[in-house]
C-alpha cells in the first residue's frame, strides 16, 4: 500500500500515581514527565524506564507536597552524551542536572528557576562557540515586598528576570547576559531559538489579573559570545491576536530557513464565550526586525542604533504587530505545529477534553478541524503537546495525571476517493489501484485568478499554474504534465452561492487514461448580514441538538426569509437553519442540529440584512452522574435528591428542581408497592435518549414512635421524637417539626428548630428546640406533633400521662445501662493495674519431639501422611543387590550438581509442577541428602544465586518472601535441619513456657465449651465479651490409685481452682492440669476416660456435662452444665474415677448445645437476681477490650524473654547457619552493587525470620508433643505478628480505629527494631567463617542425623517426578553441553524403575 500511515489505534498510556502532570517533554529515547515530586522516563509506547525522585524532593514522590517542575530540557552533548535539566519549585528555585541515562546527578543550584506557586519560567539550552549555555526566563519575584513568600530573590535581584548560565555551573554572570525588567512583574510562557536569536513570549501580571487590556509581547535577545557582550536585549514587540491579553501555549514551526510561531492567545475575563480564545501565528523574521524598543525591560544593549534611532531621554515605543486569528474557538489551551508535505498541520488541546487537528494552506487558513481523540472525563488538556521523536504519527495528551499516546491521523475512515480526497490530510493517501487516498488536487481563489494545486502523495511533488477566470459561464481546459502522465483538468463556473450572494462556486475535474476525478468547490465570502434579538434559550445543549430553542425580539411577524446562523471552529461550514415557528411579534422557535461539542456563536439573519450581533451556544456532551445523596428514598416519594456530575444544566425533566451543570436536584416519586430494598434505576432524559444515572433504594416510609415535650426549661420547650430504625439516614435539614395546641377556640402552632438525630441501638431521636416569648399556657390534652418530610407528613398525639410514664421506664433503663457500664470500666481498670500472674516456676520435663519427628512437621506441614512413611523400613525384595543397585545410581545422579540443578530448573519450568509439587520435592531432596548437608549446601547457593538472577530485574526485595519455587522451601528445610540443634538448647524452654503461660492466662476466665472464645486473650476475634458474673470455686479433687499411674503408691488429695461457669469437662481439664503440674507427671488416663463424682454427705452423684437436669432453652437448645448449675460451692470433694469400658457420657457438641454464648433468643431475657429484678443487662464488646490489654502485660515477660532468645548472640556467637548464610547474602549485594542497605536487611529478614522463626512461633507441635488448640493458634499469630513487626523497615503509622493486635504492641515495636538492627549488626561484625569451619559444622549435623529417615523413599518420590517428565528433563539435557554420559546414567535409572514398577516393588 501506498497509504503514508496504516491508521494505528490508541495503544497506550501512562498514569501519575496521585499527582497531577507538572511538565512533559520528548528526547531522543522517549519521554519525559514530571510530577508529583517525581520525574518519570518513559519509553516511546509510555512503558516506563526509570523514576527519579530528584534531591529537591526528600524522601520520595509527593514529598514535600507542592514541588512542581517548571523545566525539563534535555540535550546531548558531544559523543551523544545526555543531558537532563530539570527545574523544582522547591528550594528557592532549584536546578538539577543529570547524566542519562543512569541519571547521576552533576550539580544542582538554587535561585535559577521560579519558586512561585504560579509563579512562570522558560528556558532554552544553546551551544555557542562549543559550550553550552542556558537561557532562563522566570518570575523570580511578583508579590509586595511586605508580603514575601520566603523563597524570593533578594531585592536587588527581584527584577531580574532573564539571565544566560553556563551548563557547567549555572552561575548567573553579568558578562554572560542579565536582563532586568522594569516596574511590571511578568509571565513567560515559553522559551525559543530562532538562528542566534532569543524568543520569549509573554504578558503582564496585570493582564492575567484582568486589570490590563495591554497585549502579549514577545521578547528578542541577540547570543553573542561572552567576549561580545553575551545576551543583548534586541527589544520586544507587541503580539496583537484581536485584543486577546494572554498566551496560554506556544510552537514554533520551522520549514528550510523559514520559521513561524503559533501562539493560542485568551481573553483575560472567565466567560467561556465562543470567540475567548484564538490562534494567531507570526513570522520569527517579522518579530526580529520589528523587536527594536521596550516598553517592560531595562535595555542593556545598542539594539535600534542600526535603525537610526538615537536612544535619548525619551526611548522609542514598542512596535505592534497585527494578525487576524488562524483559529477561533471558544476553549483552546494548547498548540503543537509541524509542517508535513509542505503544510502545516496544527494539533490542538481544548479545555474540556478534545485533541483537534487542523490543515492550513498557504495564506494561513484553516480547514474544519477534526477531533482526533475526546477525553471521557472531560478534563482539560495540558498547554504541552509533543510528537513522539521515533515515530511522528504519534502525538502525546497529557491531561490531569495521565498521559495518551494519540495516532495523528485516523486515515482508514475514509472510505471513497471523494470523502478521501475532501479531507485534504497530509497524513493520508489515496491508492486508485487498491481504492485508497494517494493523490490530491487544491483550488485557491485569488486575485481574480484560479491557482490550480496537483499533489502527487507517493512523490511528494506538487504541480502548480495559474489560470484567469472571468465571471462568465465558460469552460476552461488545460493539461499538466507530470513524468509520464498526462493530466487533463476541466473547470466550469457553475453559479453564484445560494446562500451567499458574493460566493463563487466552481466546478473542476482531473482525468488521465485511467482515473477521473471532480469536486464542486465554494470559495469564501465576506458578506453577512445582522439584525438585533432580546434573548436565546436556553444556551446550553446537549451535541445531540434540541428539538426547540426559543428567540426573544421584536418585530419577527413583520420579518422574511429569518434563519439562524450556528458557526463552531473557524474552517468549519456554518449551520444555516430556517425558521420553525414564529410565535408572535416576539418570540418565534428554531430546531438544532446535531454536532460536535464546542461553543458556537450563534445570530440571526432577517430580510437579507446583517447577522446579529452574536451570542455563545454551548454544545456540551451528554451528562453525566459521579455520585447521589442521599441514594435512599421512602415509598411515599418526595425526597429532595442530589446528584452530582456533570452537564446536568442540558437534561429535560419535568420533575426537576433548578440545579446548576454539577448539581442535579430531584423530587423522587412515590411507589405504590414497594418492598424494603427496592431499586429502581434513574435516568436522566436528553432530547429522545435515556442516559442511566445512579440506582435509587426505596425503603418503607419512616416509623414514629412517640415523643417528649420538656417544659421545664421555661422558656425553651425541648421536644424528643421517637422513631424506628430505618435506613434511609434522614437528616435534619430534611424534617421540619411544628407543634399544635388548642387556645380557647383557636389553634395555634409552633415550628421547632432540629438540632440533630441521633442513632441508637434501637432507636432514634430527634432533637427540636424552641424558645418562648409569650406567656401562653399550652394545654397538653389537645397537643399534636407533625414531622414533615418533604412531601411525606407524620402526626402523633400522643397525651402527657404516655409520656411521663415512658419517661419514668426510661430512666430506669439508663440507670441499669449506666451502672453496667461503670462497674465494667472499673472492674478492667482495677484488674490491669493489680493483676498478677503466677507463672508456674516447674512444669517438669520440656516435651520435646525426637529430631525426626520435628523435621517432618516442618517438612510436610500439611501432608501428615509422610511422617509414617518415612519412619517404616523398605520391604525385602527378591533381587535385593539389584534394588540398591538402581538407588544408588539414583543417589549418584543427584550428586551430580550440574545435572540436579538443571533437573530443578527444567522441573519449574513445567506448568503443572505446582507450588505443592515443589515444596514436596524440595523436601524429598533434603532427605535424601540428609547426610550430604555439605553437598546439599552447595545446591543451596546455586539455586539461591539463580533465584536472585530472575529477582533483579523486577523487585529485588521480594527475594525469598514467598515459597513458591523449590530453593524457598529449600532453605526453609535446611534452616530446621541447621537450627534444631539451637533451637533444642536455647529457644525451647522460653517458648514452651510462653505456650504453658498462655494456657494458664486463657483457662483464668471463663472460656465458651462450644466456640472455645475467653474473657482472657490476645487476640480480639477471641474475645469472650458475652459473659456474666463469675466466682472462683476451690474443689477438693481425689485422685484414685489406677494401675496405669505405676509410680502412684495411693490415693491423693489436690486443690484445683476452677470457676463457677465451667463445664464438667473443663472441670475435669482443670484437675488433670493440676495433677501434672503438682506431680511432674501425667496422671495415666484421658481426658474421655474419667469421670468426676460429687462426694457430700446425703449422696454420691455423677457430674455430666449434659444429663436429665440441664437446662432446654427456645428451640431446643440445651446448656451444657456448669459447677453452679449443680450448686457446688468452695470446699466441695469431688473424686476422679475411671470410667467404664464402652461407656461415654461425653457429648460430641454442636449446634444444638450452648455454654456462655447463648442464642440470640435468650440473651435479652430478663436478668436473674433480686438487684436486677425485671432489668436487662447491656453487654458491648469494646468494654472488653482491656481484657487484651491485661492479658499482653499478664505474659509480656516470657514473650520479650522469648524474642529476645531468638534475636541475641549466647557468648557473643552466632549459629553458623545464620552466621554462614547472612554472609554468603552480603557477598550477593556487594557482587551485585546493591548500595541500599533496606535490601539486604529484608533479604535476611525473608530468609530467617520470616522462613523460620514465624513458622516455629505459629507451630508449637512441631517442637513439643503438645495439641495446639484454635484458640492458641489465635494467640500465637497475634505474638508472630508482633515479631515480624519488628523486622519491618516500614514506619506504623497506626490510627485509633486501627486493628487491636497491631495496637496491642504498637509502643514496643521500636525498641525491638533497634534490638534487631543491633543483632543484625552484631552478626556482621563477627569474624568471617572459614570454608572449613562451615564444612566441619555440615558435617557433624550429617552424623547426627544418619539412618533417621528411610532415604529410599525420599529417591522414589524423587523417581516419580523425573518419569513423570522424564521427555522435557531428556530434551533440556540434549540442548546442554557435557551431559552425554549423564543421559545415560538416566536412562538405566529410568529402565530399572520401571521394571521394579512391573514387579510391583514400588
Amino acid at each position: 500500500s501506498l497509504t503514508r500511515d496504516p491508521t494505528p489505534q490508541f495503544c497506550c498510556s501512562f498514569e501519575l500515581p496521585g499527582a497531577p502532570i507538572d511538565n512533559i517533554e520528548v528526547s531522543g529515547s522517549g519521554v519525559l514527565v514530571a510530577g508529583g515530586s517525581c520525574l518519570y522516563e518513559l519509553r516511546p509506547e509510555l512503558r516506563p524506564r526509570r523514576r527519579v525522585v530528584p534531591a529537591a524532593a526528600g524522601q520520595g514522590c509527593g514529598e514535600p507536597p507542592g514541588v512542581r517542575s517548571n523545566l525539563l530540557l534535555p540535550y546531548e552533548e558531544a559523543g551523544g552524551k545526555g543531558v537532563l535539566l530539570a527545574g523544582w519549585t522547591q528550594k528557592d528555585g532549584t536546578c538539577e542536572v543529570w547524566e542519562r541515562p543512569a541519571y547521576r546527578q552533576r550539580f544542582n543550584r538554587s535561585e535559577v528557576v521560579s519558586c512561585l506557586p504560579d509563579g512562570s519560567t522558560a528556558g532554552v539550552v544553546f551551544q555557542l562557540a562549543g559550550a553550552w549555555y542556558l537561557a532562563v526566563a522566570a518570575t523570580y519575584s511578583a508579590s509586595d515586598p511586605k508580603k514575601r513568600l520566603g523563597c524570593e530573590p533578594s531585592q536587588s535581584d527581584e527584577t531580574t528576570v532573564i539571565t544566560v548560565r553556563s551548563m557547567d555551573n549555572l552561575e548567573s554572570k553579568e558578562e554572560l547576559g542579565i536582563i532586568k525588567r522594569k516596574q511590571e512583574p511578568l509571565h513567560f510562557v515559553d522559551a525559543l531559538q530562532w538562528g542566534d536569536h532569543l524568543f520569549f513570549p509573554y504578558y503582564t501580571l496585570k493582564a492575567r489579573l484582568g486589570n490590563s487590556m495591554e497585549p502579549p509581547s514577545m521578547a528578542v535577545l541577540h547570543q553573542l559570545h561572552p567576549s561580545e557582550g553575551g545576551l543583548t536585549l534586541k527589544g520586544h514587540v507587541y503580539l496583537d491576536c484581536g485584543c486577546r491579553s494572554l498566551i496560554v501555549s506556544s510552537s514554533l514551526v520551522r520549514q528550510g530557513e523559514r520559521g513561524w510561531w503559533v501562539g493560542v492567545f485568551n481573553h483575560s475575563h472567565s466567560a467561556k464565550a465562543w470567540n475567548a480564545t484564538a490562534v494567531c501565528i507570526f513570522e520569527m523574521e517579522e518579530m526580529k526586525e520589528q523587536a527594536c524598543a521596550s516598553t517592560h525591560f531595562i535595555m542593556n544593549g545598542k539594539s535600534c542604533v542600526s535603525l537610526g534611532i538615537v536612544l535619548l531621554s525619551f526611548p522609542p515605543e514598542a512596535q505592534s504587530i497585527k494578525k487576524l486569528p488562524t483559529l477561533i474557538h471558544s476553549g483552546l489551551v494548547a498548540v503543537y505545529g509541524t509542517v508535513v508535505l509542505n503544510q502545516i498541520v496544527l494539533f490542538l488541546g481544548t479545555d474540556d477534553g478534545q485533541l483537534l487537528k487542523a490543515i492550513l494552506n498557504e495564506d494561513m487558513e484553516s480547514n474544519c478541524p477534526e477531533v482526533l481523540y475526546e477525553i471521557k472525563e472531560e478534563t482539560s488538556i495540558f498547554p504541552k503537546l509533543r510528537l513522539d521523536p521515533l515515530d511522528n504519527n504519534y502525538i502525546y495528551l497529557s491531561s490531569a495525571n495521565k498521559v495518551r499516546r494519540i495516532p495523528v491521523a485516523n486515515c482508514s475512515r475514509y472510505v471513497s476517493e471523494q470523502e478521501c480526497l475532501s479531507a485534504k490530510d497530509p497524513y493520508c493517501g489515496w491508492c486508485s489501484l487498491n481504492r485508497r487516498y494517494f493523490l490530491y488536487f487544491r483550488l485557491r481563489y485569488k486575485s481574480n485568478a484560479l491557482l490550480v494545486s496537483v499533489h502527487f502523495d507517493w512523490l511528494g511533488a506538487i504541480q502548480e499554474g495559474a489560470y484567469h477566470v472571468e465571471n462568465s459561464g465558460r469552460h476552461m481546459s488545460f493539461q499538466l504534465n507530470y513524468f509520464f502522465t498526462v493530466i487533463s483538468c476541466s473547470i466550469y463556473h457553475v453559479s453564484n452561492s445560494h446562500i451567499f450572494p458574493d460566493c463563487l462556486v466552481l466546478e473542476a475535474s482531473l482525468s488521465s487514461s485511467s482515473w477521473n476525478i471532480t469536486q464542486t468547490f465554494q470559495l469564501k465570502n465576506f458578506f453577512s448580514n445582522q439584525i438585533f434579538i432580546h434573548s436565546i434559550e436556553p444556551l446550553w445543549i446537549s451535541t445531540l441538538g434540541k428539538s426547540e430553542i426559543t428567540v426573544k425580539g421584536e418585530n419577527f411577524t413583520r420579518a422574511s426569509g429569518i434563519k439562524l446562523i450556528l458557526t463552531g471552529i473557524t474552517g468549519c461550514k456554518p449551520d444555516i437553519i430556517k425558521v420553525r415557528n414564529v410565535l408572535n411579534d416576539t418570540q418565534m422557535t428554531f430546531a438544532l442540529p446535531p454536532t460536535r461539542k464546542e461553543a458556537k456563536s450563534i445570530c440571526i439573519q432577517a430580510n437579507g440584512k446583517k447577522c446579529s450581533p452574536p451570542m455563545t451556544l454551548h454544545y456540551v456532551s451528554l451528562p453525566s452522574c459521579l455520585g447521589i445523596t442521599p441514594n435512599t428514598s421512602w415509598i411515599s416519594g418526595g425526597r429532595k435528591i442530589t446528584t452530582i456530575g456533570r452537564n446536568f444544566n442540558v437534561v429535560d425533566s419535568v420533575s426537576r428542581c433548578p440545579g446548576n451543570e454539577s448539581e442535579y436536584y430531584y423530587l423522587t416519586p412515590s411507589l405504590s408497592h414497594a418492598t424494603e430494598g427496592k431499586v429502581v434505576d434513574m435516568m436522566l432524559k436528553v432530547e429522545t435518549t435515556f442516559i442511566p444515572c445512579v440506582k435509587l433504594h426505596y425503603h418503607p416510609d419512616p416509623v414514629f414512635i412517640n415523643y417528649q415535650l420538656h417544659t421545664e426549661l421555661d422558656p425553651d420547650l425541648e421536644l424528643k421524637i421517637y422513631k424506628e430504625n430505618d435506613n434511609l439516614n434522614i437528616s435534619k435539614t430534611e424534617v421540619e417539626v411544628y407543634l399544635s395546641y388548642m387556645n380557647g377556640a383557636q389553634t395555634r402552632k409552633i415550628w421547632f428548630s432540629v438540632q440533630n438525630i441521633t442513632k441508637k441501638p434501637d432507636r432514634s431521636t430527634i432533637l427540636c428546640k424552641f424558645k418562648r416569648e409569650g406567656t401562653d399556657k399550652i394545654d397538653f390534652s389537645t397537643v399534636k406533633v407533625f414531622n414533615l418530610f418533604s412531601s411525606f407528613l407524620a402526626a402523633f398525639i400522643v397525651t402527657r400521662y404516655k409520656s411521663k410514664e415512658l419517661t419514668r421506664k426510661q430512666s430506669q433503663q439508663l440507670e441499669l445501662l449506666e451502672y453496667e457500664i461503670r462497674k465494667e470500666i472499673r472492674e478492667g481498670f482495677a484488674e490491669l493495674q493489680m493483676d498478677e500472674l503466677d507463672v508456674v516456676d516447674s512444669f517438669g520435663t520440656v516435651p520435646f519431639l525426637d529430631y525426626k519427628h520435628f523435621a517432618l512437621r516442618t517438612f510436610f506441614p500439611e501432608s501428615g501422611g509422610f511422617a509414617s512413611i518415612f519412619s517404616e523400613d523398605m520391604p525385602q525384595s527378591r533381587d535385593q543387590t539389584s534394588k540398591d543397585e538402581s538407588f544408588n545410581m539414583l543417589h549418584a545422579l543427584i550428586c551430580n550438581k550440574n545435572f540436579l540443578v538443571t533437573l530443578i530448573h527444567t522441573l519449574e519450568k513445567q506448568k503443572n509442577f505446582s507450588v505443592k509439587d515443589r515444596c514436596l520435592f524440595a523436601s524429598f531432596l533434603t532427605i535424601a541428602l540428609q547426610t550430604k548437608l555439605v553437598y546439599l549446601t552447595h545446591i543451596l547457593e546455586v539455586l539461591t544465586k539463580d533465584l536472585m538472577e530472575q529477582s533483579s530485574n523486577v523487585q529485588p526485595k521480594l527475594l525469598l518472601r514467598r515459597t513458591e519455587s523449590v530453593v524457598e522451601k529449600l532453605l526453609t528445610n535446611w534452616m530446621s535441619v541447621c537450627l534444631s540443634g539451637f533451637l533444642r538448647e536455647t529457644i525451647g524452654e522460653p517458648f514452651y513456657l510462653l505456650v504453658t503461660t498462655l494456657n494458664q492466662r486463657i483457662n483464668k476466665g471463663p472460656v465458651d465449651a462450644i466456640t472455645c472464645k475467653a474473657l482472657y486473650t490476645l487476640n480480639e476475634d477471641w474475645l469472650l465479651w458475652q459473659v456474666s458474673e463469675f466466682k472462683t470455686v476451690v474443689l477438693n479433687i481425689i485422685f484414685e490409685k489406677i494401675p496405669e499411674n505405676e509410680s502412684e503408691d495411693a490415693c491423693q488429695t489436690i486443690q484445683v481452682n476452677v470457676l463457677d461457669c465451667d463445664t464438667i469437662g473443663q472441670a475435669k481439664e482443670k484437675s488433670l492440669q493440676a495433677f501434672l503440674n503438682k506431680n511432674g507427671f501425667l496422671y495415666g488416663l484421658q481426658l474421655d476416660e474419667i469421670g468426676l463424682e460429687l462426694v457430700s454427705e446425703e449422696q454420691q452423684r455423677e457430674l455430666l456435662d449434659i444429663d436429665g437436669s440441664s437446662e432446654v432453652m427456645e428451640d431446643g437448645i440445651r446448656k451444657l452444665n456448669t459447677i453452679s448449675h449443680y450448686e457446688i460451692s468452695n470446699g466441695a470433694t469431688i473424686k476422679v474415677f475411671k470410667k467404664k469400658a464402652n461407656t461415654r457420657s461425653d457429648v460430641d457438641y454442636s449446634d444444638e448445645h450452648c455454654h456462655l454464648i447463648l442464642p440470640d433468643s435468650e440473651a435479652n431475657k430478663d436478668v436473674k437476681g433480686a438487684g436486677h429484678k425485671g432489668k436487662q443487662k447491656f453487654k458491648v464488646k469494646e468494654m472488653y477490650l482491656t481484657k487484651l490489654l491485661s492479658t499482653k502485660v499478664a505474659i509480656h515477660s516470657v514473650v520479650e524473654k522469648l524474642f529476645r532468645s531468638i534475636w541475641s548472640l549466647p557468648n557473643n556467637k552466632a549459629p553458623v547457619a545464620i552466621k554462614y548464610f547472612f554472609d554468603f547474602l552480603d557477598a550477593q549485594a556487594e557482587s551485585k552493587k546493591i548500595t541500599d542497605p533496606d535490601v539486604v536487611h529484608i533479604w535476611k529478614t525473608n530468609s530467617l525470620p520470616l522462613r523460620f522463626w514465624v513458622n516455629i512461633l505459629k507451630n508449637p507441635q512441631f517442637v513439643f508433643d503438645i495439641k495446639k488448640t484454635s484458640h492458641i493458634d489465635g494467640c500465637l499469630s497475634v505474638i508472630a505478628q508482633a515479631f515480624m513487626d519488628a523486622f519491618s523497615l516500614a514506619e506504623q503509622t497506626l490510627g485509633k480505629e486501627a486493628p487491636t493486635n497491631k495496637l496491642l504492641y504498637a509502643k514496643d515495636i521500636p525498641l525491638y527494631k533497634k534490638e534487631v538492627k543491633a543483632y543484625y549488626k552484631a552478626i556482621r561484625d563477627l569474624p568471617p567463617l572459614t570454608t572449613s569451619e562451615v564444612e566441619e559444622f555440615l558435617t557433624q549435623e550429617s552424623k547426627k542425623h544418619e539412618n533417621e529417615f528411610n532415604e529410599k523413599v525420599a529417591l522414589i518420590e524423587i523417581c516419580r517426578y523425573i518419569v513423570k517428565y522424564y521427555d522435557e528433563i531428556v530434551s533440556k539435557l540434549e540442548r546442554e553441553r557435557g551431559f552425554e554420559e549423564v543421559q545415560k546414567q538416566l536412562q538405566q535409572v529410568k529402565a530399572l524403575f520401571d521394571e521394579k514398577k512391573k514387579c510391583k516393588w514400588l
